[in-house]
C-alpha cells in the first residue's frame, strides 16, 4: 500500500509489562513478536513514519524491530508513564515529518487489529480531517487514535501516567468513532494470551524485513 506521508503514527512499546510477568513486546503472536507484527500492520496500512517508543526491556524490543522502516526512539522515563512515551513519539514523528496532517496513536498489545482496520481509520477521518476518530469496541473508546494537526502540539506536552485518553476526554465534543471490536482484545496478562491463542489465530502480515 502506498504511503501516505501525512498522517504518522506513534507505537506505544515503552512498558515495563508488570501484570503479564515478562517482556509482552516480544511475546510470539503466529510466528511474530507482536511489537514487530504492530510495527508492520502500520506499515501496511501506509502510515508514514511509524515511530516505534521503547524504553523498558528496550534491547529486546529494538532486536525484535530489525530490518523494519521504522524510526525509533527511546523514552528515558519511561515509567513516569504513557503520557511522557506518547509525548516523546509525538515529536520523534513530527522532527521526521513536519507537516503531519494527522497522528494516529497505536498500542502494541492489540495484536487482533489489521492493517485494513487503520486503512479504515484513515479513510473515515480524512472526511472530517479537523476531528478526532477514536475506535469504539466494548463500549467504550479507545487506541488507536487519529488526532488532527491542530492537536499534535497538546500530545506533544502530555506527561504522567495518562496518555491520549486525557486528550479525548478534554476535547469529547470534536471525537468521532470507528467501530473496530478487533481492538477488543489487548494482551496485559498470560491469561489475555491464552484467550488470543484460543480465539484469535490469524494469519501473519506481510513481514517487511
Amino acid at each position: 500500500m502506498h504511503k501516505t506521508m501525512d498522517t504518522g503514527v506513534v507505537l506505544l512499546a515503552a512498558g515495563n509489562a508488570s501484570r503479564f510477568g515478562s517482556a509482552k513486546q516480544v511475546l510470539s503472536i503466529d510466528g511474530l513478536p507482536m511489537v514487530r507484527r504492530a510495527a508492520v500492520t502500520a506499515l501496511a496500512a501506509g502510515l508514514a513514519p511509524v515511530v516505534v517508543v521503547v524504553g523498558a526491556h528496550a534491547q529486546q524490543v529494538l532486536e525484535s524491530l530489525s530490518g523494519l522502516d521504522i524510526h525509533l526512539v527511546h523514552n528515558p522515563d519511561w515509567s513516569g508513564g504513557m503520557g511522557g512515551s506518547l509525548a516523546c513519539g509525538v515529536r520523534a514523528a513530527l522532527k521526521h515529518s513536519p507537516s503531519l496532517r494527522a497522528v494516529m496513536v497505536l498500542l502494541a498489545d492489540q495484536p487482533a487489529i489489521q492493517a485494513a482496520d487503520l486503512h479504515t481509520m484513515l479513510e473515515q477521518q480524512a472526511h472530517r480531517p479537523d476531528r478526532i476518530l477514536a475506535a469504539y469496541y466494548d463500549g467504550h473508546t479507545g487506541p488507536p487514535c487519529i488526532f488532527p494537526a491542530g492537536m499534535i502540539e497538546e500530545l506533544g506536552a502530555l506527561s504522567g501516567s495518562e496518555g491520549a485518553r486525557q486528550v479525548l476526554k478534554r476535547h469529547a465534543d470534536a471525537v468521532d468513532t470507528c467501530a473496530m471490536p478487533s481492538a477488543a482484545l489487548d494482551i496485559d496478562t498470560p491469561a489475555d494470551h491464552a484467550v488470543w491463542l484460543a480465539n484469535h489465530r490469524t494469519s501473519e502480515p506481510g513481514d517487511g524485513g
